[in-house]
């Protein structure tokens, strides 16, 4: 489990992908926000505040992130990273 922001927590094992939201918003991201929304499955996690990631998942759910993308993505790396070295 890795800290999506204010105490919010996804399971690592199920990101697909982390996208940096914090300067160019891309038009194929936003479409598959809105689309997801559309269906309800959008979790905000940024308590108001402006969306800096957003987090793709294998179910096909959308996490919006206040945290800066690099930085959720070296939390996913340093966890994966610990769970390898205690299988050693």
């Amino acid at each position: 489990m890795i800290n999506a922001g204010f105490r919010n927590f996804v399971n690592d094992k199920r990101i697909l992908a982390v996208v940096d939201f914090s300067k160019a918003k891309s038009q194929p991201v936003l479409r598959a926000i809105r689309n997801a929304n559309d269906i309800g499955i959008v979790i905000d996690v940024t308590m108001g505040r402006t969306t800096n990631s957003v987090i793709f998942m294998d179910s096909g759910h959308i996490i919006l992130s206040h945290s800066m993308g690099p930085t959720i993505a070296n939390r996913v790396k340093e966890n994966r990273e610990q769970k390898e070295d205690k299988r050693c």
